[in-house]
């Protein structure tokens, strides 16, 4: 019954946010809201199926909060990362669930894990 979801973000500078979304992580802005006048800018950055609403409305939440992100391959996107010059990433780690995870910050201090299932030895 449920497609997906999109998680909310609140960040006090959606452009610095949203350059860093789309240059150090591949995401691409899907539409914007942007009144103008100093009022709060909202935001979506996507990467296919994984949505962000980037968002400075004080109500929209508090800043440095923490999402999980399924990925296909946690080791091939961490090194996509590294090469991009994305600083601040913690090395992979084997959890005890059996998904191999990173994690990095945002410039907000919200906390992205990005995990994905640990292949079987075949």
């Amino acid at each position: 019954m449920f497609n997906s979801t999109i998680s909310m973000l609140r960040v006090s500078n959606a452009r610095q946010s949203q350059r860093f979304y789309e240059d150090s992580l591949g995401f691409r802005t899907t539409w914007e809201h942007d009144p103008g006048d100093g009022y709060p800018v909202f935001l979506e950055v996507r990467r296919d199926s994984v949505a962000f609403h980037l968002s400075e409305h004080a109500g929209d939440g508090p800043l440095a909060v923490q999402v999980y992100v399924n990925v296909a391959d946690a080791r091939k996107l961490f090194a996509e990362l590294i090469g991009r010059g994305v600083t601040g990433l913690e090395s992979p780690e084997e959890a005890e669930w059996g998904e191999l995870t990173f994690t990095l910050t945002d410039p907000d201090g919200n906390v992205l894990r990005f995990g994905s299932a640990i292949a079987s030895p075949s």
